[in-house]
């Protein structure tokens, strides 16, 4: 088993490459794509990264956290800017020690393809999956000429990206299916059941982004506080900006687009064109535009892409196959999880081939596998509603009173029993548990806050919560949660493992 294919080389790909080449294996990484090294000026994938503890965790194991640290930007709270051009501070923790860090995705990227070249993986660009025939480990790869090349590998791994072709391959392996009847383009809403186990689902948002830039002013200061991660909530739409390291701002417009559930009034559709468009954005945005010197030009020039949630019922097949990252878990970007989802795959995967002793030589692959699947998948799964569901607070919620007022209350509980009570978002950021667990906890959470609600009193628009009234009700709704499931809140890096593992998780 000394031979490793993976097929993907963003983000997850170029990181388990590493981890398989220290681990001493063959290992060739192949990329559907050019370099995107040897193409600095190109357009890549934009939205900034926000790089979170799970994320960070798993470039530690590897040696690589200090290294990528260097590249990023502290962001240590929401920064809201209402309609009326009021603004509104929502921190992310408990303070400014707790934060998240915007990160360039190509500037990431390039970073760990890299380290991978320096480890010694071999990669081939424009190569991409054709064809793969599992039970022969054997997996065709075409190159932009339409030049094939078959690749003998024990093991593939598929770490290429939300409209993945080693997920295709795996289904159709899995149930006879022709490949017409296989929708991997996420350009539409999509159920597929193969049987009574085996399911995939795309999940259109009916959203697109668009990416404008706020470019440092013609002074050379920042367009906007870079402390921050900058949102303009308007109801269906919203614009956001994220830091980058020189303090100019990515800025990305998120608007309905011809998936959105009923008709939109305003989407991409209706918006089209240089005069649309601006008046869109002098409307909703006006104390933003004039940060944005390019935006005429960007609203024509740049293109706006689709959003969608993928999910697919199973993972791994035997010992020949593992998916990760968004080929097996595509999530929307309104948790800032999926690299960090991703990359905790990984940690993951790093575990299980210890545990099972995975060399060059032997081990038990498949039983590594299947492990890996039934904890990872849970996570995933919640992790893909989560980000949903943040979609539409950071659209809305983040701008209605009673939703600032609840934060508020929450973040006064959490600096009074910080080993105690924290919020939903904090450990989906700045801790390991499981993603699965957080979701549930954070029901248990704002029931608490809920009930401190009705007591708390307000001075100049501060709360002041009953706070033996909260150590009553974290005892009895939070505590309870924590215990049974070793939860430990006094170290944010404690790695929790396969405590549970978990059946062929449900679509």
């Amino acid at each position: 088993m000394s031979n490793i294919v993976i097929v993907g080389a963003g983000l997850s790909g170029a990181l388990l490459s590493v981890v398989m080449k220290r681990k001493g294996f063959n290992v060739v990484l192949c990329e559907s794509r050019e370099d995107l090294r040897k193409d600095v000026g190109g357009v890549h994938r934009s939205i900034n990264l926000v790089l979170t503890s799970r994320g960070r965790w798993a470039l530690r194991k590897l040696g690589l956290e200090e290294e990528v640290m260097k590249l990023v930007v502290p962001c240590h709270a929401r920064c809201i800017h209402n309609m009326d051009g009021s603004v509104v501070i929502q921190p992310y923790g408990k303070d400014e020690s707790e934060a998240n860090y915007s990160i360039s995705r190509a500037g990431l990227n390039m970073k760990l393809l890299d380290v991978a070249e320096r480890e010694g993986v071999k990669i081939m660009f424009n190569t991409k999956l054709a064809s793969a025939d599992f039970d022969n480990k054997k997996y065709t790869f075409q190159n932009m000429k339409g030049k094939t090349t078959v690749i003998a590998a024990d093991v593939c791994f598929g770490a290429d990206g939300a409209a993945s072709v080693t997920r295709r391959e795996l289904l159709k392996h899995l149930v006879d299916v022709p490949i017409t009847e296989l929708d991997t383009t996420l350009k539409r809403h999509w159920q597929w059941g193969g049987g009574a186990s085996i399911k995939y689902e795309v999940q259109r948002l009916g959203v697109s982004y668009k990416e404008l830039m706020f470019p440092l002013k013609n002074d050379g200061s920042e367009p906007l506080d870079c402390r921050y991660l900058h949102i303009w909530p308007r109801g269906s739409h919203f614009l956001m900006g994220l830091a980058n390291m020189e303090g100019s701002m990515t800025g990305t417009l998120y608007l309905p687009d011809d998936a959105a559930p009923q008709s939109a009034e305003l989407s991409f559709e209706s918006t089209e064109g240089k005069q649309k468009g601006m008046e869109y954005m002098n409307m909703y945005y006006k104390d933003a535009v004039p940060l944005m010197p390019n935006v005429e030009k960007e609203w024509v020039e740049n293109p706006h892409a689709l959003l969608a949630t993928a999910r697919v019922s199973h993972w791994v097949y035997e010992d020949k196959v593992c998916l990760l990252g968004d080929a097996a878990h595509a999530v929307v970007p309104f948790m800032g999880q999926g690299m960090n989802a991703s990359f905790e795959d990984v940690t993951y995967l790093m575990y299980f081939i210890e545990r099972h002793q995975l060399t060059p030589t032997g081990g038990n692959w498949k039983k590594a596998f299947q492990e890996y699947h039934n904890v990872r998948s849970p996570a995933g799964h919640a992790i893909s509603d989560m980000a949903i569901e943040n979609y539409y607070e950071m659209c809305a919620k983040v701008g209605q009173a009673e939703f600032i007022q609840k934060k508020m209350v929450e973040n006064e509980v959490e600096k009074a029993f910080p080993t105690l009570f924290r919020s939903r978002y904090y450990m989906i950021t700045n801790t390991l548990i499981p993603y699965h667990w957080a979701d549930e906890l954070g029901i248990h959470i704002n029931t608490v806050v809920a009930e401190l609600m009705k007591t708390t009193t307000w001075t100049d628009g501060q709360p002041t919560p009953d706070l033996s009234h909260a150590r009553a009700l974290i005892k009895q709704h939070v505590t309870p949660y924590i215990t049974s499931h070793g939860i430990d809140l006094t170290n944010p890096w404690t790695f929790y493992g396969p405590r549970e593992v978990a059946p062929h998780c449900k679509l």
